[in-house]
């Protein structure tokens, strides 16, 4: 411990108060004709496709769960599935301004946060630097059979999607071919390369996790930011609160480099979808009404957090692009309780007895993917003909990326593989 730092009774004893800021909630209230100076209409569209690839892709594994089929293709899933179905505009939110530097480390649900930092990478990424990643990844062996089933027709981009989509189906599927040579599955699935760090199993273990990360930036000045995602349900778990507390530490903003003022790299986002596994975490297993309120119990800054309408896009990107610069100003960690809500349970086998139905109707009847394309749609940036073409074009994507990822043949299951090479 410094000796530097005396404590004295004068000190100690001073009379005085806590003061406190507020914190904002729901602030957001841009017009679509201000959010038009900000962003173009390719960006606008392109939020909605990425929103309705992770909303295909998860309704795909939910039929395949409940029904052991999808658009009349028969499979038998028996590896886990938690959906986040109606969160889709939090995580493309969150995606939109990270790129290849920055680290999102999973919540406990985290198929969508996965494509949706994958679509922002490829986005950003030229095309050589994507080919280049494509291509040098395990080998090229993904890249191979996505080539040559998929091809895109010369579209980088595009192929790179498909690349994203069958990798990380495959490895969903416990398929040799997967990201992880489908060793990780569906709660363990990554792909480094786009600085997507591997979810965790454990409820709220990615903030620890997400913290030690933030820790290697800020000690080797490596560029980008760190970001921890977890549910509302994570927030009472100590790790998590642990990692909030060592992530707020005054020694590294007033000891560490004589004092630079340099803060955490870290975003703890918190997709508050109001229930962990039974329980409404508000009204009932927690006692802070909002989580941004915890903010104020770790630091005089309170974390800078934040409260924002998960089921508006481009409130959370406002939210996430703030902090993502002033965590590269030094001035981390900071916090944001991103609202929500999953239409899907806690898994395919969740018998939602823990809420109504007239509940999870408002809910579905609010879907963000909805809301969103009407307001482009009554906009004039769009219309609904764009629309309908994009959904009928990501289907049949889908349709194909699951039929290349069951064949056998192509995707050999890791569990039946006697290749020791295709594990090793």
């Amino acid at each position: 411990m410094p000796k530097s730092q005396v404590v004295t009774p004068e000190k100690a004893f001073e009379k005085g108060f806590i003061h406190f800021e507020d914190i904002p909630v729901c602030q957001y209230n841009k017009t679509l004709k201000e959010e038009l100076k900000i962003y173009s209409k390719d960006d606008l569209i392109r939020i909605y496709r990425d929103m309705r690839i992770i909303r295909e892709f998860e309704t795909m594994l939910n039929e395949v769960k409940t029904k052991s089929e999808y658009q009349g293709i028969p499979y038998n899933n028996p590896g886990p599935a938690h959906l986040s179905i109606g969160q889709e505009a939090s995580a493309v939110g969150e995606a939109y301004s990270l790129d290849i530097n920055d680290l999102t480390f999973g919540s406990h649900r985290s198929h969508g946060e996965i494509l949706s930092k994958g679509l922002s990478s490829i986005h950003k990424l030229d095309d050589n630097e994507l080919y280049d990643i494509m291509k040098e990844f395990l080998g090229g062996n993904i890249l191979s059979i996505v080539e040559k089933h998929m091809p895109a027709n010369g579209n980088i981009k595009e192929l790179a999607i498909n690349f994203l989509l069958y990798g990380a189906l495959a490895e969903i599927f416990a398929r040799t071919t997967g990201f992880n040579k489908g060793l990780g599955g569906s709660m363990h699935a990554f792909f480094i390369p786009f600085g997507i760090m591997p979810n965790n199993a454990i409820v709220g273990g990615s903030g620890p996790i997400a913290l030690g990360a933030a820790l290697y930036k800020r000690s080797n000045r490596k560029k980008g930011i760190v970001i921890a995602n977890s549910g509302d349900g994570a927030c009472g778990r100590g790790p998590v609160l642990e990692a909030f507390n060592f992530a707020s530490m005054d020694q590294i903003t007033k000891l560490w480099d004589n004092g630079s003022g340099i803060g955490m790299p870290i975003l703890f986002n918190v997709f508050n979808n109001h229930y962990g596994m039974g329980g409404q975490t508000r009204g009932e297993t927690m006692g802070y009404d909002m989580v941004a309120r915890l903010g104020a119990g770790f630091n005089p800054e309170m974390m800078h957090a934040e409260r924002v309408n998960g089921y508006d896009p481009l409130a959370v990107i406002d939210a996430v692009s703030r902090k993502k610069q002033l965590l590269l100003d030094g001035k981390g960690p900071a916090l944001l309780d991103v609202v929500t809500y999953r239409v899907s349970g806690h898994s395919p086998s969740d018998s939602d007895s823990y809420r109504t139905p007239e509940e999870k109707e408002i809910w579905i009847n609010a879907d963000p993917i909805k809301a969103y394309r009407e307001k482009l749609v009554l906009g004039g940036v769009a219309s609904e003909d764009d629309f309908n073409a994009i959904d009928e074009s990501i289907i049949s994507r889908m349709m194909s990326v699951m039929k290349l990822a069951i064949n056998d043949e192509i995707s050999p299951r890791m569990d039946l593989n006697k290749d020791p090479d295709a594990i090793s």
